[in-house]
C-alpha cells in the first residue's frame, strides 16, 4: 500500500509538470503554411516523447528533485503511520483481524487526503479500492471468529472429552453437523437389540445410565459421556448387527451421529480423526476392563475352579455351589456405580438386575 501510494503520488506530480511544459502528451506539430483546416486535416501529427517523464523508471537522482517540497497533509501522515502499525500485527487469526481493521482506518485517511487535499481522482479511487478489500477481510474474519455456543448438555460433552485434546469450538461444531438426533430413552426402553439392530450410528450418552448385556447377561454399565457403540467403530460396517443389547436403566438422553457421514467428515482432517480414534479407543479399553471384572466376579460368585489339566480351557468348569449366588455381579455393578460417583443401586435397579443375574447364573452352570 505504501509503495502504491508513493507511485500514485509521483505520477500525479510528474503529470502536472509535464502538462504545464507541453512535454510527454500527444502534441500537435503544425506547419507554418496553410490554413488551420489544412493543418488539421493534412498536416496534423501526434508526437509521443521517447521517454516521457511520468513513465521513466531510471532517473538521474542528482537532477530529479532539485528542491524538496514541504511535507504532505496530516491525513497522509496519519494514514501511512496506521499502515505501519498494522504491518506490526502478530500472526494468527486475531493478528489478521488487527491488521485488516487498522488498514481500513488508514485507507479512510488516505481517501480523505486524496479527495480533500490533493483533489485527485486516482489517489482517492485507489484508497477506496484498498478500503473495500480490507473491509471485506474484516467481515470474513469476524464471521470466522464469532463465539460458538452449545446447549448445556453439548457444552458438557465438549469440555469433558474434546476441549482437553485442544479441539476448537469450530471443529467441534463441524462434528455436530453430522448429528442425526438427540434421542430420549425411558426407563427399561431398549436402545439396541442383539442381532437385530444395525450398527449405522455412533452414540454418546448425554445423561442417564444404560446397561449392556449379551445373551441376557449384564456386561457393564454405560455412564454419561461414554459411547454406547465404541467397539463397533473399529472394523465393523454399517451392514453388521449389534452383538449386544442395550437398555436404559433410567430416563436417559443419547446423542446419535450418522456414522458414515461422520467418518467422511473427519477423513479430510487427520487431527479430528486422531481425536476420535483416541477417545473411542480409550472408551473401548474401559469397557473391556469392566467386562473382565464382571466375568471374574461371576466366576468367583459361582465357585468356578479349574480342573487342573494342561488343556483346562477345553475342559468344563467345576461348580461349587455357594449361598451367595448372584450377589457377586450385583456387588460389581454397585462398585461400578460408586466409581462413577453415583449412589448405589436403588429400588428401580433392584427390580431390574435380579432377572439379569438369574439368567447369568443359568448361563454359567455346566450342562
Amino acid at each position: 500500500m505504501l509503495l502504491l501510494s508513493a507511485l500514485a503520488l509521483g505520477l500525479v506530480e510528474s503529470t502536472g509538470t509535464n502538462v504545464a511544459s507541453g512535454v510527454g502528451r500527444g502534441s500537435i506539430a503544425p506547419d507554418s503554411s496553410g490554413s488551420a483546416e489544412d493543418l488539421w486535416e493534412n498536416h496534423t501529427s501526434f508526437r509521443l516523447d521517447q521517454s516521457p517523464g511520468e513513465w521513466a523508471i531510471g532517473m538521474d537522482l542528482t537532477t530529479a528533485c532539485s528542491t524538496l517540497r514541504r511535507p504532505h497533509h496530516l491525513y497522509y501522515q496519519l494514514g501511512n503511520a496506521l499502515m505501519a502499525v498494522a504491518f506490526l500485527a502478530p500472526g494468527g487469526p486475531y493478528g489478521q483481524l488487527w491488521l485488516r481493521s487498522v488498514l481500513v482506518i488508514g485507507c479512510v485517511l488516505m481517501a480523505m487526503w486524496g479527495w480533500l487535499v490533493e483533489c485527485t481522482v486516482d489517489a482517492f479511487v485507489w484508497a477506496i479500492v484498498f478500503l473495500v478489500i480490507n473491509f471485506i477481510h474484516v467481515i470474513v474474519l469476524l464471521f470466522r471468529l464469532r463465539p460458538v455456543k452449545f446447549e448445556k448438555e453439548i457444552e458438557a460433552v465438549y469440555i469433558a472429552l474434546f476441549k482437553p485434546l485442544r479441539v476448537s469450538r469450530h471443529q467441534f461444531k463441524k462434528v455436530l453437523n453430522c448429528m442425526k438426533l438427540v434421542r430420549s430413552l425411558k426407563y427399561q426402553e431398549v436402545y439396541a437389540q442383539e442381532k437385530v439392530t444395525k450398527v449405522d450410528s455412533l452414540s454418546l450418552v448425554l445423561s442417564g445410565k444404560l446397561v449392556v448385556s449379551q445373551n441376557q447377561r449384564a456386561l457393564h454399565i454405560v455412564f454419561p459421556h461414554q459411547f454406547l457403540d465404541s467397539p463397533e467403530w473399529f472394523g465393523v460396517s454399517t451392514d453388521d448387527y449389534f452383538q449386544v443389547s442395550i437398555m436404559a436403566m433410567e430416563e436417559s438422553r443419547v446423542l446419535i451421529w450418522h456414522r458414515d457421514k461422520l467418518k467422511l467428515s473427519i477423513m479430510a482432517e487427520p487431527f479430528l480423526q486422531a481425536v476420535f480414534d483416541h477417545i473411542l479407543g480409550r472408551d473401548v479399553v474401559k469397557k473391556l476392563m469392566q467386562v473382565t471384572q464382571v466375568s471374574e466376579t461371576m466366576a468367583a460368585s459361582n465357585g468356578f475352579i479349574s480342573s487342573g489339566y494342561d488343556d483346562a480351557e477345553d475342559k468344563p468348569m467345576l461348580l461349587m455351589k455357594k449361598s451367595s449366588d448372584g450377589h457377586g455381579i450385583t456387588a460389581l455393578i454397585n462398585r461400578q456405580l460408586q466409581e462413577e460417583h453415583v449412589p448405589l443401586l436403588g429400588s428401580a435397579y433392584r427390580a431390574f438386575l435380579p432377572s439379569m443375574v438369574a439368567s447369568a447364573d443359568l448361563k454359567t452352570s455346566p450342562c
